[in-house]
């Protein structure tokens, strides 16, 4: 068929969590400039050798608004397109012959589970608890955080200070009062602080969040803890 062509793909083996991973090559045809990254991954399980169990990856709608997908595209969170999900990322730069590596969004906090598919729910779920739960879906909802966790794979800490801000920035217009506003987000705040990395402000999050959320996001967080200590001080 014209314009394919033949990628060799090192991808995460990793059968489970206990075992010990590897990155193991194949050879992958009849990728095209609009093959995807997952349609790639789905390329090369239809063509593994018999007796090879399919490689495991987070898929969702693939649209790019579910935020369930993500794998690290020659080391990059979701891939070389900024602010694009990892269904989104089409592999058209790749020319005949390359290599890409393909592993597991990498952070402490995302524990691989099988291949390419890693547990960020429990992180990011514990941290949208504190905020009692559907306050805290419905404050990421507003701030139009998908909960992809691309944000913490990239950072060289772990850091969710994007993921933590932004529902942060959203949350205390749902508060019905202040006391209300301090109890929840000093509990955010604290989870998220024994959950993730401490933030290094270095903005790597913002270049591979899909859903574009501004830089300003991460003083969410420092802002409401000044807010909570400044209100301790004058109630002592």
């Amino acid at each position: 068929m014209h314009n394919t062509r033949t990628l060799t793909v090192e991808v995460w083996r990793q059968s489970s969590a206990e075992d010990d991973g590897r990155f193991v090559a194949y050879d992958v045809t009849g990728v095209t400039p609009a093959t995807t990254v997952l349609e790639l991954l789905d390329l090369l399980n239809e063509q593994l050798p018999d007796g090879e169990q399919p490689v495991k990856f987070d898929d969702g709608c693939r649209e790019g608004s579910c935020g369930k997908c993500g794998v690290m595209v020659d080391g990059v969170a979701h891939g070389p397109e900024f602010n694009t999900t990892t269904c989104q990322q089409h592999v058209r730069a790749f020319r005949n012959g390359q290599r890409v590596r393909l592993e597991p969004l990498r952070a402490e906090a995302f524990p691989v589970l099988q291949d390419l598919a890693v547990d960020k729910k429990k992180s990011l779920r514990t941290v949208v608890k504190a905020a009692r739960g559907p306050a805290g879906m419905k404050a990421l909802t507003n701030a139009g955080c998908i909960s992809c966790g691309a944000c913490v794979a990239v950072c060289p800490n772990g850091s969710g200070q994007l993921f933590v801000g932004s529902l942060l920035t959203e949350l205390p217009p749902l508060m019905k009062d202040d006391d209300e506003r301090r109890e929840r987000t000093e509990k955010v705040i604290e989870t998220a602080g024994e959950t993730f990395g401490p933030c290094s402000t270095l903005g790597d999050c913002t270049e591979v969040c899909p859903a574009g959320l501004p830089l300003e996001n991460l003083s969410a967080v420092a802002r409401e803890y000044l807010r909570n200590q400044n209100k301790t001080r004058h109630q002592h």
